[in-house]
């Protein structure tokens, strides 16, 4: 593959994304490195953010493989304020993954929400540079994207390809991403 020439982001971030999308690896580690060089750039380290990998312990399930998730989350003080889950893009076709990363996103929300000192919570699920939004509204307490409800006799995708329809580098998906973290910063800076 060949480096693009130009991208939405500096020469350096566009190249950790393209070295991690050109790794074989079929796991979700190469772009760990890509997503916290972005997000360190955006919540530069001198500043009040921090951004702090958590990690969850693996799902047990019937299936034979472990999933174990890392988020990084931006944090103000000791305050969440940003988001970012990060899966493999290999998974994305499959609607089973793409119902547990969704499954992951609120649950993660769901946890949050007590500790937010900020009016509204956004986060990103990330398949590679495949990027959904969700957006929490603390005193509505509503999350978008608004969750689909399994039919109990029809097969239902209850976590649309169409909610990843972004891509980090790509103008339209780094300028919506862009947009949010300003909305971000203005927030945190009404805290001070």
């Amino acid at each position: 593959m060949e480096l693009p020439s130009t991208g939405p982001w500096s020469d350096i971030i566009m190249r950790s994304f393209f070295v991690a999308g050109a790794s074989s690896s079929t796991s979700e580690k190469p772009f760990y490195g890509s997503w916290n060089r972005l997000l360190n750039t955006m919540f530069p380290v001198d500043t009040i953010f921090e951004v702090v990998p958590q990690y969850f312990p693996p799902t047990i399930s019937t299936r034979d493989s472990v999933d174990f998730v890392i988020l990084l989350l931006i944090y103000v003080d000791s305050s969440p304020v940003f988001i970012v889950e990060v899966k493999p893009p290999s998974e994305f076709t499959r609607n089973s993954k793409r119902q547990e990363a969704d499954s992951q996103m609120r649950q993660r929300f769901l946890d949050i929400a007590p500790e937010l000192r900020i009016p509204v919570l956004h986060g990103v699920s990330a398949y590679g540079t495949k990027i959904a939004f969700y957006k929490y509204n603390k005193n509505a307490n509503v999350l978008e994207p608004r969750r689909v409800t399994p039919d109990l006799e029809i097969l239902t995708d209850t976590a649309p390809r169409e909610w990843w329809c972004w891509d980090i580098l790509e103008v339209e998906g780094a300028a919506k991403f862009r947009q949010i973290i300003e909305d971000v910063k203005r927030m945190c800076s009404e805290l001070e």
